[in-house]
């Protein structure tokens, strides 16, 4: 039997203006409305998926997104310095954020990224219309002005713990420019100095170390909660190929990403390993031609270039493992590592924290010494060498996903992060704080 009619977009609305004018939501009786903020950048990245996908799981859930971004700095044509500048206080973004908080009334506002060009000017528009803010942090550029604490072809932690980010401003982090850099360095001081880091309800990181590193940067621990990012559940586990057995690699082919120690690792695995293992990477990059090389003088080596979300799921599915060799924090768990194991394929990653924890903690793969070649290979031998640990590591992996990366646990602790900070909002108003 068809159940009532459900209520209306406009009687939705109807309701929620009403409580909202006697200054509070019910939580029980409503469903959230979220004014998504973002700040592109140049070339399609993980956090503008994010965006996307999130606002795609909200309403789905019933929840009520809207978005303002603004374009990446290069597109509008500004210098690296005017968009130092503008990352200090865009007076501009944060008047059109307050109107948009008039227009729709949001009862959450989400900043995904705020630099350079929104800054975090956008928070106190927030804090003046009354709605709680929340940003996730998709990159480490409250510590860090180049965003990535990699320098020099190395980690670099230098301005991790300072106020003033003067390591930063020296080595020309932001655009190789000592004015941009400083102008950059200039807007986390202030905002720092005149309390808007206190007017984010939560800091949304994406995993337990990117949390700390927070922590030691001087933020409270209680500001800051972790919760993983998803990808789309593919319904199934693969099914490893069993008559030519293969490893894969999917991703950009960059040195950060670790693709010469994947290539020399695979060379020194090929002189001593077992044989029989094949090498397939997907992707393109600039180290496009050096694989393509590989590629041409080892047959165990295929390069497969770019490849649909259909072609990599499958190439994944039917892997013995999926390496991710990054020689970098990443904000998060690489993407790749979560596709990999919703297929249920387990991994072969560096023992950077920020990337293997969880892959530790559930035993969904093995780590090697990040950047050495020779121990990427004896982890490889082991995907022939061992098959029932591997096997038995298949079997975990797609667990991991459904318990940590699903589409479901994303909506649920993201909601739940929503609900905490608009109860909070509502005991301060009912003491009158």
């Amino acid at each position: 039997m068809a159940g009532p009619d459900p209520p209306t977009d406009g009687a939705i609305a109807t309701q929620h203006n009403l409580v909202r004018r006697a200054g509070f939501i019910d939580r029980e009786a409503l469903l959230v409305r979220v004014l998504q903020l973002h700040n592109h950048h140049l070339g399609k990245g993980g956090a503008m998926e994010v965006l996307a996908y999130e606002a795609e799981l909200l309403g789905a859930g019933g929840h009520t997104v809207e978005q303002y971004t603004l374009p990446a700095a290069e597109e509008m044509g500004l210098s690296a310095v005017r968009a130092g500048l503008k990352a200090v206080w865009n007076i501009e973004a944060s008047r059109e954020v307050s109107r948009r908080i008039e227009a729709f009334e949001p009862d959450v506002v989400h900043v995904h990224t705020p630099f350079p060009l929104m800054s975090p000017a956008v928070f106190r528009a927030a804090a003046r219309a009354g709605v709680p803010a929340v940003t996730t942090v998709h990159s480490f550029r409250w510590s860090c002005i180049s965003a990535n604490c990699f320098r020099d072809n190395a980690i670099c932690e230098d301005c991790v713990g300072t106020r003033l980010k003067l390591a930063g401003v020296r080595h020309r982090c932001y655009h190789d420019s000592v004015g941009a850099s400083a102008a950059l360095t200039a807007g986390l001081v202030l905002h720092r100095q005149i309390g808007t880091m206190d007017k984010i309800a939560r800091f949304i990181t994406l995993t337990e170390f990117a949390k700390q590193l927070l922590v030691r940067d001087g933020l409270p621990a209680a500001q800051i909660v972790v919760k993983p990012n998803s990808v789309p559940d593919p319904g199934s586990a693969g099914q490893p190929v069993e008559d030519a057995p293969y490893v894969a690699f999917v991703g950009r082919f960059l040195d950060v990403k670790g693709i010469e120690t994947l290539l020399d690792g695979w060379k020194v695995m090929q002189q001593a390993g077992p044989p029989g293992l094949r090498l397939k990477l997907a992707g393109d990059g600039d180290l496009r031609a050096l694989v393509e090389e590989r590629a041409a003088a080892d047959p165990s080596i295929e390069y497969l270039g770019w490849c649909s979300e259909d072609e990599v799921g499958a190439l994944m599915g039917g892997a013995r493992c999926v390496v991710v060799p990054s020689e970098w924090y990443e904000a998060g768990v690489p993407m790749v590592t979560l596709r990999s194991l919703s297929v249920g394929t387990p991994v072969v990653t560096s023992d950077l924290e920020n990337i293997c924890a969880d892959v530790l903690a559930d035993d969904t793969g093995v780590t090697f010494q990040v950047g050495s070649a020779a121990s990427l290979a004896q982890a490889l031998a082991t995907v022939l060498s061992d098959e029932t640990t591997w096997h038995e590591r298949r079997q975990r992996a797609r667990g991991s996903y459904l318990r940590r990366y699903s589409p479901s646990s994303n909506l649920s602790r993201l909601v739940a992060i929503y609900d905490v900070v608009l109860d909070e909002r509502q005991r301060a108003l009912a003491g009158g704080t």
